[in-house]
């Protein structure tokens, strides 16, 4: 994998998102991730919702969450 794909697969952000489908469910989880959902739309989910139904890291697919004194 290059640089420039492994790049893809992350992105710093200053806090974590609540994750939206927990948020519609009335519970408060951060997300780790801002990914495509395989029911279709995109969504920032947590870990576990990223698990199930995730569709992957990369161009097209979705990101890993990174925490970062600089942001972006």
């Amino acid at each position: 994998m290059t640089n420039t794909a492994k790049a893809m697969e992350t992105i710093k952000v200053f806090e974590l998102p609540d994750c939206d489908i927990c948020k519609f469910q009335g519970k408060h989880t951060k997300a780790k991730y801002d990914a495509r959902l395989v029911v279709g739309g995109w969504a920032s989910v947590c870990e576990k919702l990223f698990q199930k139904q995730g569709t992957g890291l990369g161009l097209g697919k979705g990101q890993k969450l990174i925490i970062s004194k600089e942001g972006v």
